[in-house]
Order: C-alpha cells, then structure tokens, then sequence
C-alpha cells in the first residue's frame, strides 16, 4: 500500500433518525491516499474505502459489517453475527465527504433492510484528523 498518515478518527453513529441518540466512539487509525479515492484503516476495529464515490465498510468485533452505500442505491451486504451471517441491503439515503490528505469529514445516512424486514434507518459520521 502506500504511505499512509496516522490519525485520530471520531465515528458517531446513531438509529432511528433525529429521535436516535449519537453513540461515539474514538479510534486511531491510518489514512491512505489511493489513486481513485482514499482508504482509511483502523486495526482490529474497521476499515473504510470511499472509491469512485461509494463507500465501503468492514468492521470486525462480535457483529461484523461488510456494506457498500452508493448515494441513491440499494447494496447488497452483510452482517455477521454470533449465530451467523445475515444478508442485508442498505439504501443511501445521503453521502456527503470533504477529505484531504490529512483527513477530513464524511458522513452518509440509509435505510437496512434484511429479507423485506426494515431493520431501521442508521445515520454515520466520521471525523478524520492527522494525529
């Protein structure tokens, strides 16, 4: 990969639109330049590519995600969970990003759904800093 800068990310999270509290969560990680878009890596937790407009998230823990969100589009993802994967489809709703090589903000709002079953509309920030 190439080089990267170090950073200190804030992700805030929330369900349930302007009724959801925000839960945050502060990571450190490394950003990444790509020759298409930017890469951000944050060990054992997530990692974060917005390439050619979509935004592509793997997040590791006890409930793991693989989701792509394309503005205006349903994808189809993933999500794994204790008793094992459940295909799910995100709607993109809003997809906003200001980044920089030293960071910057991105932010993307969407619907999920699994085997017809609404699950909720999500919204998530991130707040990228070089350390």
């Amino acid at each position: 990969m190439p080089d990267y800068r170090r950073v200190t990310v804030v992700f805030r999270s929330r369900q349930g639109g302007e009724s959801g509290e925000w839960a945050e969560e502060r990571l450190t990680g490394q950003w990444f330049r790509m020759a298409t878009g930017w890469v951000l890596r944050c060990p054992d937790a997530m990692t974060v590519s917005i390439l050619k407009g979509d935004v592509r998230v793997v997040r590791q823990g006890e409930i793991g995600v693989e989701q792509t969100f394309r503005l205006g589009a349903a994808t189809p993802g993933a999500v794994r969970l204790p008793q094992g994967p459940m295909a799910v489809e995100a709607f993109t709703h809003e997809l906003a990003a200001a980044l920089t090589d030293a960071g910057g903000t991105l932010f993307w709002r969407y619907d999920m759904r699994s085997e017809d079953q609404e699950m909720g509309r999500f919204e998530i920030g991130l707040d990228i800093r070089e350390e």
